[in-house]
C-alpha cells in the first residue's frame, strides 16, 4: 500500500528503505568509526539506537539471518513507567501537565532543546530570589535552547536580559547550568545504559543535534559523566547524520 501510494505521488519513485535519523546518524558514523554501535539524536527532541544480537531480539525470532540488527530504542519515552519518578521536580511535571502529551516522553522533556529553556523559566520564576524586573525579562522572553546554552556563560546572561542587577545575572547562569548540565547528565545514563546492554564492551556512539553539537556546555558534560561512571564509550560528532546515513541504506539496500 505504501509503495503504491508514494508511487502515484511521485510518478514512480521506488521506496527501498526506511530509517529514521537514529539508524541513519548510527550508519553515517559506521562509515568514519567500524566501531560504532550507536546512534544519538540530541537536538529539539532526543532518541538513540544501537546494535543488538538478534537472538536477543524476540520479536525477530526465526525471522532474521543477520546476527546483528539496529534497534530505534525511541528513549525519549522512558519514565512512562515511573522509572524517572525519583528524579522529577515540581517543574518538570508542571511543564508535562501544560504539554501537549501529558505523562509521554518524559526523558525527552528532561533533556531536549525544545525543553530545556521551559524548564529553566519555571526555576525562575518560582525562586525567592527573582526579583521583579527579572520575572519581567523572563515573561517577555523566549526561553530555548540557544539562550539556555548562553545563559551557561555569565558574560552573556545580559545578552538576553539587559539591564538586570548582577544578583540577577548571577541566578540565571546558576540556574541555566543547572538545567542544563542535568539534561547532559541523563543523556549521559542512557549512553551507560546501552554499554551495559551490550556487555560494557567499548563503542562509539556518534551524535547529531544542536544540543550536542552547539551547547555551551552540554557534550563535555555528557563527556565528563561517561568517564565518572566509567563507561567506555566514545562520543564523536556526526553532523548531519540522519541525512548521510539514510542516503547510505539507501544505496545499499
Amino acid at each position: 500500500w505504501y509503495q503504491r501510494r508514494v508511487r502515484e505521488a511521485t510518478k514512480g519513485v521506488k521506496v527501498v528503505a526506511l530509517a529514521n535519523d537514529t539508524a541513519g546518524t548510527q550508519v553515517a558514523g559506521s562509515l568514519k568509526y567500524p566501531n560504532c554501535h550507536c546512534g544519538i539524536i540530541l537536538g529539539t527532541g532526543t532518541n538513540a539506537a544501537y546494535t543488538e544480537r538478534v537472538v536477543n531480539v524476540k520479536a525477530l525470532a526465526g525471522k532474521c539471518s543477520e546476527e546483528q540488527v539496529v534497534i530505534n530504542m525511541e528513549w525519549g519515552n522512558f519514565g512512562e513507567r515511573g522509572h524517572l519518578a525519583d528524579l522529577v521536580t515540581e517543574h518538570d511535571s508542571a511543564l508535562d501537565k501544560s504539554s501537549t502529551n501529558p505523562g509521554k516522553q518524559l526523558y525527552e522533556k528532561m533533556i531536549s532543546g525544545m525543553y530545556i529553556g521551559d524548564l529553566v523559566r519555571l526555576e525562575l520564576l518560582s525562586d525567592t530570589r527573582c526579583s521583579e524586573a527579572l520575572r519581567t525579562a523572563i515573561n517577555g522572553a523566549t526561553l530555548n535552547g540557544r539562550l539556555v546554552s548562553d545563559c551557561c556563560n555569565v558574560d552573556t546572561v545580559t545578552k538576553h536580559f539587559p539591564g538586570i542587577s548582577h544578583s540577577d545575572v548571577t541566578l540565571v547562569h546558576e540556574v541555566a547550568t543547572s538545567v542544563s548540565d542535568r539534561a547532559a547528565m541523563l543523556a549521559a545514563a542512557g549512553v551507560v545504559a546501552i554499554w551495559k546492554k551490550r556487555d560494557r564492551v567499548p563503542f562509539v556512539a556518534a551524535v547529531d543535534g544542536s544540543v550536542f553539537i552547539k551547547h555551551a556546555n552540554f557534550a563535555s558534560k555528557m563527556r565528563e559523566t561517561l568517564a565518572i561512571m566509567g563507561c567506555n564509550v566514545t562520543l564523536e560528532v556526526a553532523t548531519d547524520g540522519s541525512g548521510l546515513g539514510s542516503a547510505l541504506i539507501a544505496a545499499t539496500a
